[in-house]
């Protein structure tokens, strides 16, 4: 469509119109040359007075007319900002949602990400596809679910021909940079694939299982570092960012956790003292890796996770500063996401995480900052394989000329984006003896579980796990079944997985997880829809 818009009105009507002056910036040049010859082909067809017009017509036509044009609007959108000329993804491991202060925690953890937060839009209704990190990152920086990608637990890879956020943007000419302290996220797992840079340098280890990571001082350092490299080259560039932080074992400075402390022994059960478990699971206790100290005590452990959360805060805060100073904010998009949330007592789970899709688990913190977008909180659901439909069409704009990919997800800055939904799915995959499948659907989530050939189900309210309601909603329970199945349906399983090589310790310490040695699916693993 052409454009008659204010501008054009304003010029061809000797009217003042300041307040609604469009700016373009230079890398808009060819589309304002298109958008003048289209206003001047507009002028000539459609708004040019015919050639009899009485003087008392043309002065009317030339007095109203402008302001039925603005009225109107051609039908046109407001013309868009430019795309943002670099991309912060910073992804934290093991973070609920409700311990961010812009998420109603009033801990006090995250004064930093609560700044950001105030600048951006926040999700207050994001899922994430899997409780553990390997299958939700690879969701996230694919927009396809675990499955889609063959991936079933943490020994899985990503397989070369899936397209990545890394990916898209590498081919239009983009860098790319990933700093990651997972141990879990390292290269030979695949998450490479396209990043010009990927600083998988774990010089730390955990307190108890003596696992590859990195500490997040050390991970902000590195990624302060892949920023200099950005301002330097000016070129647009993709940074990925993967805090390890607060995943367990909890081990912060001891007077951090000393600041939280009393506060968890005044909550429900802080001063309950916890057995130990034999394994990781975390069911009924401490799971194994997480024991330290000879602590038993509630208090301890959610101080401790809270104390991680802060200093987390502290090296994002840092992080973000470090931009500031390179002068690359204002430039700069940054979404922040967590790949899965912690138990922390919910049904007797503790301190873990991977073998259920509760929302202390699944539902996790979402917040995209967009230059010259006002920041916004968004109640729609959500899903984390959003992301990369959502940032295509932000940062690549005109570029994207056509759609080559078939999402899963939505873009959640498209139209009308704010009042659709998604429907996001979720699986706990390997990480337990138990296969739950789950899907949010409006106020409901369902869960579904097999276990030794039987299935169960259970409906919950959205923002509630304590209350099973699928004997109470037989309808919705139904209904939700159906489009469960049909979801586990429409997944194209590859028939060839990707297994990196890993060494005898590494898969031992896999298997203590509960990562690996659990079955996949059988054929029938689709819960029966009536």
């Amino acid at each position: 469509m052409v454009d008659c818009g204010p501008d054009w009105v304003a010029r061809h009507a000797n009217l003042r119109l300041p307040m609604l002056t469009r700016r373009h910036s230079n890398r808009q040049s060819a589309r304002k040359l298109r958008r003048s010859s289209q206003a001047t082909r507009c002028g000539e067809t459609r708004f040019l007075p015919r050639p009899l017009l009485s003087q008392r017509a043309l002065v009317s036509a030339l007095l109203v007319g402008p302001f039925l044009l603005l009225a109107m609007g051609c039908d046109r959108e407001p013309e868009p900002p430019p795309p943002p000329r670099h991309l912060v993804l910073i992804t934290v491991d093991t973070l609920r949602s409700d311990h961010l202060g812009a998420y109603g925690s009033d801990l006090g953890l995250t004064p930093e990400i609560d700044r950001l937060a105030r600048e951006s839009t926040l999700f207050t209704s994001a899922y994430a596809a899997s409780a553990f990190t390997l299958p939700s990152i690879a969701a996230i920086l694919t927009g396809r679910y675990p499955e889609e990608l063959g991936i079933w637990n943490n020994e899985s890879g990503v397989p070369e021909w899936a397209e990545t956020i890394a990916s898209h943007l590498h081919v239009h000419g983009w860098n790319t940079s990933a700093v990651v302290s997972n141990f879990v996220l390292r290269s030979s797992t695949g998450l490479d694939h396209f990043f010009d840079t990927f600083d998988d340098t774990f010089p730390d280890r955990e307190a108890v299982r003596k696992w590859p990571e990195r500490i997040a001082p050390q991970t902000t350092d590195a990624a302060l570092e892949a920023l200099d490299d950005c301002a330097m080259d000016n070129e647009p560039c993709f940074l990925w960012v993967h805090y390890q932080d607060p995943h367990g074992p909890y081990t912060p400075p001891a007077k951090l956790r000393a600041q939280y402390i009393e506060a968890e022994r005044s909550a429900e059960r802080g001063t309950t003292l916890l057995p130990v478990g034999t394994d990781s699971q975390g069911l009924g206790g401490i799971p194994k890796y997480q024991f330290i100290e000879d602590q038993q005590e509630v208090a301890f452990y959610r101080a401790g996770y809270d104390a991680e959360i802060r200093l987390m805060d502290r090296e994002v805060g840092r992080l973000l500063a470090g931009m500031d100073l390179r002068g690359l904010t204002e430039e700069t998009a940054i979404v922040f996401a967590a790949d899965h949330g912690e138990g922390l007592g919910e049904d007797d789970y503790w301190f873990a995480h991977g073998a259920f899709l509760t929302d202390a688990l699944v539902r996790v913190p979402l917040l995209i900052r967009v230059p010259g977008r006002s920041p916004s909180r968004r109640d729609d659901v959500v899903s984390l394989i959003d992301i990369l439909p959502t940032l295509d069409p932000l940062m690549l704009g005109d570029v994207l000329t056509e759609k080559t990919t078939t999402y899963r997800g939505r873009d959640l800055f498209a139209r009308d984006a704010e009042n659709q939904t998604s429907t996001p799915y979720m699986a706990t995959l390997g990480s337990s003896g138990t296969q739950r499948y789950g899907l949010v659907r409006g106020d409901s989530k369902i869960v579904a579980s097999y276990r030794d050939k039987k299935w169960s189900i259970e409906l919950f309210n959205r923002d509630s796990d304590s209350i099973d309601r699928s004997n109470s909603a037989p309808g919705t329970t139904k209904r939700l079944r159906r489009a469960l199945v049909a979801m586990r349906n429409s997944l194209e399983i590859p028939k060839t997985r990707v297994r990196p090589e890993i060494s005898p310790e590494v898969r031992a310490n896999l298997e203590a997880l509960g990562y690996v040695a659990r079955p996949e699916p059988t054929a029938d693993a689709s819960p029966a829809s009536d």
